[in-house]
């Protein structure tokens, strides 16, 4: 079974187990963590883990609401025991009552972070700082989602100083060829995962969304940093553009007028048949959580934007 068909038979199962419940938007994020971790989605199994949850949470836990089914899933592909990541999950999630933590609508994912992480803490108060560095540096295009980001990040590398040259050494090439925003930050961070120097490293990403130009496949800002994650783990080629095309092609096939996500499906599972079993966990695991995550909160933002429009046009 391939990654592709693999996503498309978790999507058809996740449609029927969530009947009434959630947007296509939502159930492809989810679709697309059973893909990457090559799992089947089992919906007995995912049933069972909403049940737990509802029972160790309170009614406005964050870890609570149709939108963090994501967040769930994400748990349900990577561990086999889905109870005992539930409960590391929230054990650790009270370590998030702090500034700037405090009050994330990530908060799930944040804690899903730090999962196996030795001295959380610490790794959160290094979060924290590098967080506040891109405050100072960035501050009107940081944002919540440089959170998660930021924790991420300090997990991978020990040098704070070193690490933030080499983001603001991408960022500052970045901004001298594609449009400021916060998605481009967010390549910037991604980037640094590359084992190439920045120029290297932001070529190799600039030749990869002009490939995909000539296949009249553009890239749109939103896009960007599931082409960064791309262009880490392989460079343009032959059989990874006609991969791409295979699955746009496919997925239009299905939704012929709504068919926007299809590129951004196809640039995650090409590049997670990419990523080797000898990669950094963290390439896996931490970078595709926080795209993941990026898109679920650009997802929630949108769905209550469309619900107010619609509400306030009945009104």
């Amino acid at each position: 079974m391939t990654r592709y068909e693999r996503y498309v038979e978790a999507l058809d199962a996740i449609k029927e187990a969530t009947k009434w419940e959630l947007t296509d938007d939502f159930r492809r994020l989810m679709a697309i963590h059973y893909a990457i971790h090559d799992t089947p989605f089992e919906a007995s199994r995912f049933s069972n883990a909403r049940d737990t949850l509802k029972q160790k949470t309170k009614m406005f836990s964050k870890f609570r609401g149709i939108q963090n089914l994501v967040w769930l899933s994400f748990l349900d592909a990577k561990y086999e025991d889905i109870g005992t990541a539930i409960d590391e999950a929230l054990r650790l999630d009270t370590l998030l009552d702090r500034k700037h933590f405090r009050f994330s609508s990530l908060r799930p994912f944040l804690a899903n972070q730090l999962i196996n992480v030795g001295e959380p803490e610490r790794r959160l108060d290094e979060a924290t700082d590098l967080y506040q560095t891109f405050k100072q540096h960035h501050p009107w295009l940081t944002s919540e989602e440089d959170l998660l980001s930021a924790l991420v990040l300090v997990q991978a590398f020990d040098d704070v100083i070193d690490l933030n040259e080499r983001i603001e050494q991408h960022y500052s090439l970045l901004k001298d060829r594609l449009p400021k925003s916060n998605e481009l930050q967010l390549v910037s961070h991604l980037l640094t995962f590359s084992e190439s120097e920045p120029e290297e490293a932001v070529s190799r990403l600039l030749a990869w969304k002009s490939q995909l130009d000539d296949i009249q496949l553009s890239i749109r800002r939103e896009q960007l940093p599931a082409l960064a994650l791309l262009s880490i783990v392989a460079g343009p080629n032959a059989d990874a553009v006609h991969a791409i095309q295979e699955i746009v092609d496919a997925e239009k096939d299905k939704q012929r007028w709504f068919n926007t996500h299809s590129v951004l499906v196809a640039l995650q599972l090409v590049a997670a048949d990419h990523i080797t079993g000898e990669a950094n966990d963290l390439l896996l695991h931490g970078t595709f959580a926080h795209l993941l995550a990026m898109q679920q909160a650009m997802t929630a933002a949108t769905t209550a934007a469309v619900i107010a429009s619609t509400s306030s046009s009945t009104n």
